[in-house]
């Protein structure tokens, strides 16, 4: 990794935590919040279910509650009845005119407060009642072993009688509270394996994104590095020769050579652009149905070179014309450099069948980078390592093809691209112009 590099990448990955963390914490404040609401709305609808169990139990009893003609007090129907066998304790207490609060009858009394705290119950039934029979009381108190209950007391009594009788059903004062434990666990461990799923995800997701982002940033400097590299020697030529004073008779040469300058950084920087704009998915390709062979004789004619003699038969193949003819070019002045070593010798090119061939007579292909040529830095004997070929490569690749470079018979390279021919002979692929 570069070094210009770190600060951008330590960025990236502080905006990754920053955003993992962000996650969590709003999954986590999601989670809480929601875990309460239902944590009590569960908790809350138990009470009313305690609440009601006893009051059930209570004033079921009281109405079961009889006497005879003697004004005794028959407590058998309470005893054998259903609500007083349940989970729901119950102690029914007898008082008479002047008297204090006896507990005639018990069930599950470890369920129930104390016996003074029982009286007391007992007593407050009683006047809250305020004469009026079956008048329900609700009171929260605790029990012997000091558990939380609710108890509900129900007040009996008949006019023509003496007797006052106070139901006493009591019961935990919330309905089953290690259900309502269970759920809270559940709850808990469930939000906290939903915070760390969020979280892994967030942590994946946005290693993800920060992976395509240091992709755009290595295109990116990919970018700047080839340009930089590319155009350096071109603008140093040039400004020698702007430099140089040359004399009347040389002007209309420098400034040809000029503008063959201009123009080899043209189409250097349109390549570049092209192809950084279709690899970030900006721009797409071309798909155009052309004749090859007429692109490749255009692009010789103007490069303007005596050595090139061009060898062409009808191709048609469907792609994008600047682009192929930003590869040609590129071949052109690859076989051109490298024919360099003999003046007189020809560059041919040769078309036919999809591909592209250009042949020099320079000294063949360097074993150093036969290997790799067209990657991107490769250097030969001329120690060149521009992206002219890399570039060749890519443009190949992009129309489905390949391209390749290999020695030829009696010394020389031959650089190719091939393209997959166009069947013109069973109508033009959709979205393909004509």
């Amino acid at each position: 990794m570069s070094s210009h590099r770190l600060p951008a990448v330590a960025r990236l990955r502080r905006a990754r935590w920053l955003m993992t963390g962000l996650v969590t914490v709003i999954t986590a404040t999601a989670v809480l919040a929601l875990g309460f609401v239902a944590s009590t709305i569960d908790s809350h609808s138990r009470a009313i279910e305690a609440d009601r169990q006893v009051e059930k139990v209570a004033g079921g009893l009281a109405r079961a509650i009889q006497h005879d003609d003697k004004n005794v007090l028959d407590l058998s129907t309470v005893i054998d009845d259903d609500l007083a066998k349940g989970p729901t304790a119950v102690v029914v207490l007898v008082r008479k005119q002047g008297e204090s609060w006896k507990q005639e009858h018990t069930y599950l009394r470890s369920l129930m407060p104390s016996d003074t705290e029982i009286t007391t119950l007992a007593t407050q039934t009683e006047d809250h009642s305020n004469g009026d029979l079956y008048a329900s009381m609700l009171n929260t108190s605790t029990d012997i072993t000091g558990r939380k209950v609710r108890v509900a007391g129900t007040p009996v009594y008949w006019t023509d009688w003496d007797n006052f009788v106070v139901i006493l059903a009591s019961g935990e004062s919330m309905d089953n509270p290690g259900q309502h434990r269970m759920l809270v666990w559940a709850l808990a461990i469930g939000g906290s394996l939903l915070v760390l799923l969020s979280t892994a995800a967030a942590y994946l997701l946005s290693g993800r994104s920060l992976r395509q982002a240091l992709r755009l940033l290595d295109e990116h400097e990919q970018f700047l590095g080839d340009a930089a590299h590319e155009l350096r020697t071109p603008l140093t030529t040039l400004k020698l020769l702007t430099e140089s004073r040359p004399k009347p008779e040389e002007v209309q040469q420098t400034l040809a050579e000029a503008r063959k300058l201009a123009d080899r950084m043209a189409r250097l920087v349109t390549g570049l652009l092209a192809r950084a704009r279709m690899q970030t998915g900006i721009a797409e390709p071309e798909r155009t149905l052309l004749r090859l062979d007429q692109l490749a004789e255009a692009v010789a004619e103007e490069a303007g070179d005596d050595r090139i003699t061009v060898t062409a038969h009808p191709t048609v193949v469907v792609g994008d014309p600047q682009l192929l003819g930003l590869a040609i070019r590129n071949m052109l002045e690859n076989g051109l450099t490298h024919g360099a070593v003999n003046r007189s010798a020809p560059v041919e090119v040769h078309i036919a069948e999809g591909r592209v061939s250009v042949r020099d007579h320079g000294p063949g292909v360097d074993p150093v980078m036969s290997a790799s040529p067209f990657d991107r830095g490769a250097a030969g004997r001329s120690g060149r390592n521009g992206i002219g070929l890399a570039l060749v490569a890519w443009v190949a690749q992009t129309h489905g093809g390949n391209a390749s470079i290999e020695p030829a018979v009696g010394g020389g390279t031959i650089a190719t691209l091939w393209l997959p021919p166009a069947d013109i002979t069973v109508g033009v692929p959709a979205g393909v112009r004509m």
